[in-house]
């Protein structure tokens, strides 16, 4: 397929979040507003506290309101201060170089705290750049204009945290919501109360269908949230955590139905009429987990579900002849609800009703949470560190800028530095990505402001024009990068034909410094400190399969060794987690670091899928009982965990060889008649290990493996 359209396709394409017409309405009001009274009084320096009201709305992560306007005084705090410092120096255009260097240093370093941290340093930077380029410097203007400055971005977070609020988490908790729903609607019909049977199978598959589209739609939408964002956020762990649960409690719905279904109607008793009690407690339970996921309800007490499990749990144990049935419907259950449990544990926090939360003491959090920044910041000083390298690299190539608009005495020269902050990001293929959006968006949005600026030449029309702008600009941000750039453009522009009414030729001036400036980025990303994730992502993968190999010698072990009920169902360990959630974000970058990287998305995506499903696997098999010692199950356990630990620990270290993988044990399903029960939780042991296997042997031989 020819590489054209798909970089067109890439760069119009739209997640599945719709525009933020808040966002966009909030910052027209924050940043339109000044530029009116800028017009009719007259008073040019007013453009200076629209200015502050644009960027400041640009930092607001949304979240808790507490967050929010720590985030926004930040942004505007340190941006007037960053401003009035610029200009002071303007005075030393060759002074501003190195100066440029460490604003910039500094400014990267800042996405060590997340996206809010990103943002800030990212306004701060911009408003440095903008203050060493004003013309006819002196501390007059540096004071005048850095008050104007914090003086928007105080109307812009007085309009964001009291009176417009902004929710970029809404539509990840919209699709979460959806997800639970049909994940109870699921489990009401495979795991029926009053002793019935579940539906009937096609009403089972498509009910499968509906939890598989919406389980794919939040993670996607997830996914789509955090693309525009530059560093990591609480909520995104949250959320992820939340929909891993939801994945988990899916595959332990679909099994529990089929254990209680197997349960002999002799063993209907007391014990299996609590049991169907439950679970309708279970389904009412999750349901309640959605309404309080949208801030309509509180958590159910679903600790109080976990202590009747496990009363249920004793009472089979204590009876005198427990069926097997039924003792494994009872573990499958015990696992549903522990998992239910946290579920509701990983709800967000800015997901629950704002009154029941208690404002705590700010004095003792404040100073843990320097004294934790100051140890996160001089941990990651160091060339390991791919953040220190971001911000060498931002440094230097901010830096660079600044030398070749001065020594070549450029008009509106800073667009060059404004180009290469926003396209450096610490990952490449991100930075690539962002580099053909924003010359794409900077041509075409020039066109559009030669266009307008020539027609409309009166300072009143221009602002009135800016209303449509900001607005759609603002609102169209987290849905495509390319297009904010697009109308960010004439936004720029007219915002400039204020003072200079009619001079259309800063729009070509911005289309040739924004090239300049993405030769000088593409330069920086390939020549300072590169680290591409194609050398990252082998270890990456080999370390999330030594952490599953971790995990399944702990699962075995218990089961073979550990007493004959178990005390509850394993936890995925945090180290397990982490791994495979590096794993996830490695391969996102690789694959968007080049165009030749595409074919090898099966194998990898595979990989993921077959690492989480032995995961599943595990958990169920953990939480059932020891085989009988020399029975079938325990004879086929023992030598298939060597093998498993063997095949998944070869993998690991061609991985980080970089060699093809040599002869690994024939994985052999197990065949136990007289235990079909134990056989099918053998058999999803044996599917992900081969399925693993399929894929890291693709990946290292360079294709895709045939039905995967």
């Amino acid at each position: 397929m020819p590489a054209a359209p798909a970089f067109t396709a890439a760069w119009l394409a739209a997640p599945r979040i719709g525009p933020n017409l808040r966002l966009g309405l909030r910052t027209t009001v924050a940043s339109v507003l000044p530029l009116l009274a800028a017009a009719l009084l007259p008073e040019p320096a007013l453009i200076w506290m629209a200015l502050g009201g644009l960027y400041v709305n640009m930092a607001d992560t949304g979240g808790a309101y507490r967050t929010r306007a720590m985030a926004m005084a930040c942004a505007s705090l340190l941006g007037a201060v960053a401003l009035g410092g610029g200009i002071g120096l303007a005075t030393w255009p060759w002074l501003c170089v190195p100066a440029m260097f460490a604003v910039g240093l500094g400014c990267g370093l800042l996405s060590l705290y997340g996206n809010a941290g990103a943002l800030i340093g990212l306004v701060t930077a911009w408003c440095f750049l903008i203050g060493i380029n004003v013309a006819g410097p002196d501390p007059a203007k540096a004071l005048s204009f850095s008050l104007l400055y914090l003086a928007g971005g105080a109307w812009a977070t007085l309009l964001a945290v009291a009176i417009w609020p902004l929710r970029p988490y809404r539509p990840v908790r919209l699709a979460s919501a959806e997800l639970l729903g049909a994940i109870a609607e699921f489990c009401s019909q495979a795991c029926p109360g009053s002793c019935g049977s579940p539906a009937a199978e096609d009403q089972l598959f498509q009910g499968k269908l509906r939890v598989r589209a919406a389980l794919a739609t939040a993670q996607a939408t997830l996914a789509d949230t955090r693309s525009g964002r530059l560093g990591d956020s609480p909520a995104d762990g949250a959320f992820t955590r939340l929909i891993e649960s939801a994945d988990a409690l899916f595959v332990t719905s679909a099994a529990m139905g089929s254990l209680l279904a197997e349960i002999p109607q002799p063993e209907v008793s007391q014990l299996r009429l609590r049991l169907d009690a439950l679970n309708r407690h279970g389904v009412v339970a999750l349901r309640q987990l959605g309404q309080a996921l949208l801030g309509r309800a509180g958590l159910p007490p679903c600790q109080e579900l976990v202590i009747e499990a496990r009363r249920i749990a004793a009472a089979i144990e204590a009876s005198a002849a427990p069926g097997i049935a039924l003792q494994q419907a009872q573990l499958s259950q015990l696992q549903w609800i522990t998992t239910l449990a946290e579920l509701g544990e990983a709800i967000p926090a800015a997901a629950l009703n704002r009154r029941m939360s208690s404002p705590g003491r700010p004095g003792g959090a404040l100073r843990a949470a320097v004294a934790q920044g100051w140890r996160t910041l001089g941990a990651n000083l160091t060339l390991d560190s791919s953040v220190f390298r971001h911000g060498l690299r931002f440094g230097v190539a901010s830096a660079a800028a600044v030398s070749i608009y001065t020594l070549f005495a450029l008009p509106i020269g800073y667009w060059i530095t404004l180009t290469v902050s926003v396209i450096l990001r610490p990952s490449a293929g991100e930075s690539l990505r962002r580099t053909s959006q924003r010359v794409l968006g900077t041509v075409l949005g020039g066109i559009l402001a030669i266009v307008l600026a020539t027609l409309f030449p009166h300072p009143l029309v221009i602002v009135l024009l800016l209303v449509p702008l900001t607005l759609v600009m603002m609102a169209i941000l987290p849905v495509n990068y390319g297009l904010f750039v697009f109308f960010l453009t004439p936004w720029i522009v007219l915002y400039k034909d204020i003072a200079q009414p009619g001079d259309w030729s800063l729009a070509l001036w911005r289309i040739a410094n924004t090239l300049i400036g993405a030769v000088l980025a593409l330069a920086a990303i390939h020549l300072i400190l590169p680290r591409w994730e194609r050398e990252q992502l082998p270890a990456r993968l080999a370390e999330s399969l030594r952490c599953q190999a971790r995990f399944v010698s702990e699962v075995l072990d218990r089961v073979l060794e550990g007493p004959p009920t178990s005390a509850g169902p394993p936890s995925t360990p945090v180290a397990v987690r982490l791994a495979m959630g590096n794993a996830q974000v490695s391969i996102q970058r690789y694959l968007s670091e080049k165009a030749s990287h595409r074919p090898m998305a099966l194998p990898l995506m595979a990989f993921l899928l077959h690492s989480q499903r032995l995961i599943d696997a595990l958990l169920v098999l953990g939480s059932g009982g020891r085989p009988a010692a020399g029975s079938p199950a325990a004879l086929s356990l023992r030598p298939l965990r060597d093998q498993m630990l063997t095949t998944l620990t070869a993998l690991a270290s061609a991985l980080d060889r970089g060699e093809q993988t040599g002869p690994l044990p024939d994985l052999r399903r197990p065949e136990l008649a007289d235990d079909l029960l134990q056989q099918q939780q053998l058999e999803r042991l044996v599917e992900p290990i081969i399925g693993l296997r399929n894929a890291t042997e693709a990946w290292s031989a360079g294709i895709a493996p045939p039905g995967c």
